[in-house]
């Protein structure tokens, strides 16, 4: 395994266990709490964002560890190029389990974790037909659709009542 690739696990695992740990001091604190528990308690959505990001990229490194083992393939086959990808893809797949977060009433944090986990394990099955579109596809709704022999502009064909027909 490359020195960069255990930096990079260093780093994600300080990073998951310490948002971990704040989540717990911020669920278990009470009114008599040290200062920093209570600045944790009032910014808990800047933590818990955080550890929902763990989460997801939890399951983009589960996702690649899963097709790496099941190619027969063991941990020294691990290609840090390979696992950069998910990581530049995580925004777009965050997205949507934080605005979920966002608009949910619910005080579960566990559920959001799991769907935050499970996100990032299938980060594949959102980009799987996003596929550059070929040039003899067509698009029935598209304004550049040349079907039915019409060409791809409007003309403006508004008749005023003072002209004359030509």
């Amino acid at each position: 395994m490359s020195k960069s690739l255990k930096f990079l696990m260093f780093v994600y695992f300080v990073l998951m266990i310490g948002t971990g740990i704040c989540m717990i001091l911020i669920v278990n604190a009470d009114e008599n709490s040290q200062p920093l528990v209570a600045l944790l308690v009032r910014n808990h959505g800047i933590v818990f964002v955080w550890h929902l990001a763990c989460w997801m990229v939890l399951g983009m490194f589960s996702n690649y560890y899963w097709d790496l083992f099941n190619m027969g393939k063991g941990l020294e086959a691990i290609q840090v190029e390979r696992i950069m990808l998910p990581l530049l893809v995580s925004p777009i797949v965050f997205f949507p389990t934080y605005n979920l977060w966002l608009s949910s009433n619910s005080q579960s944090y566990i559920l959001f974790e799991v769907i935050a986990f499970q996100s990032g394990f299938f980060w594949q099955a959102l980009f799987t037909k996003a596929k550059p579109i070929e040039g003899s596809t067509m698009i029935p709704w598209s304004v550049n659709n040349s079907a039915g022999g019409r060409s791809g502009s409007v003309k403006n064909q508004a008749v005023s009542p003072t002209q004359p027909n030509v």
